[in-house]
């Protein structure tokens, strides 16, 4: 490659037009994300938290106590101490609210200590509405009775439900040998019974064995011939991520009993996503690992001293993994039993004795699926699926010794490489916090003797115990964008209200191991402006989408902060689905009206996040945040452009133009002569891409083709590219990336519904490195 710039030519069978480039293709998953909700509450009013439909609260933030001297008005004494804060006020509020769908609590002494006595306090939250929090019922005491039961076709196969939807759909798989690539889907079972499928998926991949999941609207499985697992969004029909389990045995080297290549078995349970396995360093014994369902990356692994091959099957429960082992058919004896008879607690990082028994009446299992959100067993056993119910009882398995989310050092070790770069995004919707654990390492946990108390003005969470025998030290007190930091010891996280003029809560970082404040500086994540709550109030009455977007474009022109920023995506992103049923109660000749001040309104908003003063902002976000929002403005910007495609007319070109974002949204009739489409044109940039008339031409739609193109500054550097496949010759000890993101960011889109496009012409795009020396 040229040192200041890079040429290529795609010329493999097809190309993933529907995706972004820099240096390399970044592939983007569906992000589940709610909007941030803020209420507040003066001291002896009540505060109402409320949620639509079957959505439940989650409390993000609280605080009971005063951090402004602006808010509920008193006598001017109450109202000087601004430093007023109950630490466990989020203990508080998630005990009573969390997993309702409505919650009204008085702010005052009869649900919290008082913290400041003679000040005036008021109560404010944040919180979302997500599907469900899944609450642990307690340990497994017996497997009950089926429930349901039908005969399948098919002997072997998988079927289950996607535990974070409130509906009746259930999802089958039947497995068969080298041929398995079609997931169907059931409106309820009755019509399973009734043979009436709602929709079939073709997935991208055959698929090894019968450990498929569904998980948030999209399946999880794995890909035939590989230690691969792969996510396919069933919205969207795109397969949006996929991960490699580092030294996993697959494809019939370590099967459960049956056989079936099911080396590699996915399972869901109250903690989220996990994956079942065997390794040779193991010894062909169960490791399991919790995956992160969005990000793809593994947050904890613990090696078991169960010989898979010895197993039927295998789930989770509240993070307590159980096996079972039944009697087959061509058996040469019962003795081997139908029992569950092994559990490893991963809460507590042990084997825990069991002996459960397990129904088996047609003698051949070849699947076993724990959902959450019923409690009950999916089983595929000898043609018939079967589903059981459950019998819980004390004690919790998740309880136990309890410890803060340990910071993720360059020590760890990870156990799987991501192919590709996926966005990070918040895991706020499992009940518990991870604690993320190095492969072959299990950390030792200490509980937490902490009562609810009033005593502590600041929040100050552990982080990592102080190396054995080294003496603690205390990164010291400062100050930093005009918050005042105290002296916190090392390895504490502390909290303290946002800055003047913005609301929510601030954190900084003592590293547990140097002693020092985190570098990266303070993480103002959550710290939002005002008008973030109104222009929020105003989506939630449904008002105009196109004048909301411009009123969130005259917003940010002015000073943002890091919330301000994730708060303007998520609030875009809820705008796209107004504008999607504003659109369809409008005449045609409104439509593209509508549609092009919606679009020119967010590229106007896009334009201001990403100027040089708004950089600032970003870099106050923890890089997780970053991520998230960067990778989910890529996706919203998109979406809308494609809602002004639906509506234009052939032929049509729109460019809207900024110093930071271009976007161009072409409509044309394939029918007669077709041009070649060069992007950007009137822009002063080296970067382009070039689309052949052949290209255009092969994806048009009934004569019609839509493509989307969109160039971005700044934004590179938000995005990351730790999971990317292209690697470059870095020294490991160097301490530095092996990839950036040097260049401009070109998105190129054809037909929204494609999840690829075939192509026999190359194309070809060049992008200019912003940095020549790296």
């Amino acid at each position: 490659l040229d040192s200041e710039s890079c040429q290529l030519a795609s010329l493999i069978n097809f190309f993933v037009i529907s995706t972004y480039v820099h240096l390399f293709c970044l592939s983007r998953a569906a992000l589940p994300f709610g909007l941030m909700r803020r209420e507040l509450a003066c001291e002896g009013y009540p505060i109402e938290l409320r949620c639509p439909g079957s959505d439940v609260i989650m409390i993000e933030t609280a605080n009971y106590g005063r951090t402004d001297d602006k808010i509920c008005d008193a006598d001017p004494f109450q109202m000087e101490n601004v430093q007023c804060y109950l630490p466990d006020s989020y203990k508080i509020m998630s005990q009573r609210c969390n997993n309702r769908t409505q919650c009204v609590v008085v702010a005052g002494s009869d649900a919290f200590p008082d913290p400041c006595p003679g000040t005036y306090k008021y109560l404010e939250i944040q919180y979302e509405c997500v599907p469900y929090i899944f609450v642990c019922p307690g340990t497994l005491q017996k497997v009950l009775e089926s429930t349901s039961t039908h005969e399948s076709e098919h002997q072997s196969g998988a079927w289950c439900k996607d535990p974070l939807q409130a509906g009746d759909r259930i999802y089958f798989m039947p497995w068969i040998p080298y041929r398995t690539d079609t997931l169907t889907e059931y409106a309820s079972w009755d019509d399973y019974v009734a043979g009436r499928p709602t929709t079939t998926y073709r997935l991208p991949n055959r698929v090894d064995g019968t450990g498929f999941v569904i998980y948030d609207g999209a399946v999880f499985y794995n890909k035939e011939r590989t230690r691969n697992i792969v996510k396919y969004d069933l919205r969207t029909r795109i397969k949006s991520g996929e991960a490699i389990i580092g030294n996993a045995n697959y494809h019939d080297t370590s099967p459960y009993r049956w056989g079936g290549k099911t080396d590699i078995d996915l399972a869901v349970d109250e903690n989220g996503l996990w994956v079942i396995y065997a390794t040779e360093a193991n010894n062909g014994r169960l490791v399991v690992s919790q995956l992160n369902p969005y990000t793809l990356r593994f947050e904890g692994t613990w090696e078991t001293g169960y010989d898979k091959r010895s197993a039927s099957n295998a789930f989770m429960v509240c993070g307590v993994l159980y096996v079972v082992r039944s009697v087959y058919e061509d058996d040469d004896s019962e003795l081997t039993g139908n029992r569950i008879d092994y559990a490893y607690n991963t809460n507590l990082n042990r084997e825990e004795p069991i002996s459960i028994a397990f129904s088996n009446p047609y003698q051949f299992v070849s699947s076993v699926d724990y959902n959450p959100r019923d409690n009950q067993l999916y089983v595929w056993n000898n043609y018939f699926v079967v589903r059981y119910s459950l019998e819980f009882g004390p004690p919790d398995p998740s309880t136990g010794p309890v410890t803060m989310t340990p910071i993720t050092t360059t020590t760890s070790t990870r156990p799987t490489t991501v192919t590709t770069t996926t966005a990070i995004v918040s895991t706020k919707k499992f009940p518990t916090r991870l604690t993320t654990h190095a492969f072959g390492e299990i950390n030792k946990m200490a509980p937490d003797p902490r009562m609810i108390t009033a005593i502590m003005p600041i929040t100050k969470k552990p982080l990592l115990p102080s190396p054995r025998g080294s003496p603690e030290q205390f990164c010291e007190a400062k100050e930093v964008r005009k918050v005042q930091w105290p002296a916190t010891q090392q390895g504490m996280l502390v909290d303290r209200p946002c800055p003047k003029g913005t609301k929510g809560i601030a954190s900084f970082q003592c590293l547990p191991l140097e002693g020092v404040w985190n570098p990266r500086g303070p993480d103002f994540s959550n710290c939002t402006s005002p008008w973030v709550n109104q222009v929020a109030q105003k989506i939630k009455s449904g008002e105009n989408a196109a004048n909301i977007a411009n009123e969130l474009a005259r917003h940010t022109r002015g000073q943002i902060y890091a919330g301000d920023v994730s708060s303007s995506v998520k609030l875009l992103e809820q705008l796209l689905d107004i504008l999607d049923a504003q659109l369809q109660a409008l005449r045609p000749s409104e439509k593209e009206s509508a549609g092009r001040s919606y679009n020119k309104a967010v590229v106007e908003t896009v334009d201001n996040l990403l100027k040089q003063n708004a950089l600032e902002a970003w870099k106050d976000m923890n890089s997780t945040e970053q991520v998230h929002t960067a990778t989910m403005l890529l996706d919203i910007l998109e979406e809308g452009a494609f809602l002004l495609a639906d509506n234009l007319k052939e032929p049509a070109r729109i460019i809207v133009s900024k110093q930071n974002v271009v976007l161009e949204v072409t409509v044309l009739n394939t029918e007669g002569q077709v041009q070649e489409l060069m992007f950007p044109q009137d822009y002063p940039t080296e970067s382009a891409i070039q689309l052949s008339s052949n290209t255009i031409k092969q994806n048009s739609r009934n004569g019609v083709v839509k493509v989307v193109f969109i160039l971005y500054n700044n934004l590179g550097v938000f995005l990351s590219t730790e999971n990317a496949t292209v690697k470059m010759a870095v020294d490991p000890g160097a301490g530095v990336p092996s990839i950036v993101v040097n260049s401009q960011i070109i998105a190129a889109s054809i037909n929204k519904e494609s999840s690829r496009v075939f192509l026999t012409d190359p194309v070809i795009f060049t992008l200019s490195h912003l940095e020549v020396r790296n």
